[in-house]
Parts: C-alpha cells; structure tokens; sequence
C-alpha cells in the first residue's frame, strides 16, 4: 500500500477545513499518511518519493506543490477549492470516496509532459503550465527572437508565452492561443500584444526552443512563481526528463475534462 501526503492551501478556510477531516479519515485507509500546509511542504528536506500527492487548492497550489516532485514513483491527485480546477479531478463534495479508491488503488495515471527552463545557459526549473518571458518594467515591449536550430520568427512585444499542453488552457489561452492535447510534445508559444502581429505557434519540442532577447531587460516567470532575471538575453525550453503522473478515477485523459471545464466550466 502506498502512503499518502496531503498538501493543503493554508491560506483557504474550506481546504484547512477539508484537511482536518483528513486527518481523522486517513487512519482508516492509510498506514502511512501524513497532512502538510503548502509552506510547510515546500520547507521539508526531501521531496515525496514514492507517494500518492494529495492536493487540497486551486491550481496555483497544485503548480507549487508539484515544483518539487523530481520521482517518477510520485501519483499527484488535486482536489478542486479554486476557481477553475483545470489540474483537478476531485471535487470537495468527492473526498471521503477518492481516498477510499486512492487506498485500493483504484485509478488510472496518465504521464504528463513538463519543459526545463534555462536562462543564460542556466537551469532554473520545470514548468507544469507555462513560461513567461517578458520586460523587466511594465508597459515597455521587448525584442526577441524564437529560434530552433534557424530562426522561426522575430517580434517586438510585451513578452512571449511558452506553454505546455497542459498550460494550454491557463494563460496561454486567455491570450489567443490554442487548446492543445496534452499527449501531444509540444511547446505553444503565444505573444503577448505582438507589435508584427504574430499569431500563435505550436512547435514540437524534439528539439530545444531558444528564446533570445534582442532588445530591451527581460525576465523569465515559470508557472507564475520563480521569477528569474535574464542578462544574457538567452531563453532555452527543452522536454523535462522529470514528467508528473497524475491520478484520474475514470479512463478519460485529462485533456476532455480540461476541455470541457475551458468551454462549459463543468468536467
């Protein structure tokens, strides 16, 4: 039987709440489970293992709490106390039968993609969602170009996203780019009020993508929290070697409940 580490949004009333209702579940199901608050994960020592990741939040918290995952051993299931919940597939009303499932291992993993970032040659972390590449100081446009192995494209704007599959329905799409299957190995690249009116791209990620700053003090953003200055002006996505496995109770992939949640708001 695998353990199980909860991580809860401790800034959430309804997820503190949900998590002291764990507490008194898990003994039940669980050898071996411990409930943690997000800061309180992200200060342990050594990441999960060979865990069941149990996540109480929206996806801002399922974005921190995987950071940290490097285990291919590692299930990552969230349960949905945000907003829109596109990486969750657990409702609150849902939690007391998911663990009961979770415990007799009843659920499918599906292996999703993840992109390294590094700037100036530099690693600086793997992204769940996307990378924002943007100007240093608000309401100035940067220069840059996007290149694999040639150039593909050069803009002036006020930065580009880069996204992964899963990404493709958070900010990538508010910003006009497409919806893209998460099977699919791909890196979607949007910019962000292009002054050439470039239009959305999606680029296999086979081969690394650079980014390069021609003009203007850019900065990298991954999945909205480890903001990274870039001085050299060099931006390098390339596939992850560190993929998440995530847990859904039913044989549709992730990508139609993320489809269906972006169109209807509903899985």
């Amino acid at each position: 039987m695998a353990s199980l580490t909860v991580v809860y949004a401790g800034k959430r009333p309804d997820a503190v709440a949900a998590a002291e209702k764990l507490r008194e579940i898990l003994p039940k199901h669980f050898e071996k489970w411990r409930v943690l608050s997000l800061s309180e994960f992200e200060q342990i020592s050594q990441s999960p293992v060979d865990d069941v990741l149990m996540i109480l939040g929206g996806d801002g918290t399922v974005l921190r709490a995987t950071r940290h995952i490097k285990s291919p051993n590692v299930r990552v299931v969230g349960v949905n106390f945000g907003r829109a919940g596109f990486l969750c597939v657990i409702e609150p009303e849902e939690l007391e039968t998911a663990v009961k499932k979770l415990a007799a291992e009843d659920y499918h993993v599906e292996e999703i993609m993840r992109l390294s970032l590094y700037v100036d040659d530099k690693y600086v972390g793997d992204a769940l969602n996307e990378i924002y590449v943007s100007s240093t100081r608000p309401g100035t446009v940067i220069e840059y170009r996007v290149q694999q192995r040639e150039v593909l494209a050069s803009d002036v704007a006020d930065g580009v996203i880069l996204s992964t599959p899963v990404g493709s329905t958070a900010y990538a799409f508010s910003s006009g780019g497409p919806i893209v299957d998460e099977r699919l190995e791909t890196v979607v690249v949007v910019p962000m009020a292009s002054m050439t009116n470039l239009r959305p791209m999606v680029i296999s990620i086979s081969t690394p993508l650079q980014v390069s700053v021609v003009k203007g003090r850019a900065q990298a953003l991954v999945d909205g929290h480890t903001v990274t200055p870039v001085e050299k002006g060099e931006v390098r996505v390339e596939k992850s070697l560190h993929s998440i496995h995530m847990i859904s109770f039913d044989e549709r992939p992730l990508f139609s409940r993320r489809l269906r949640k972006r169109l209807y708001g509903r899985p």
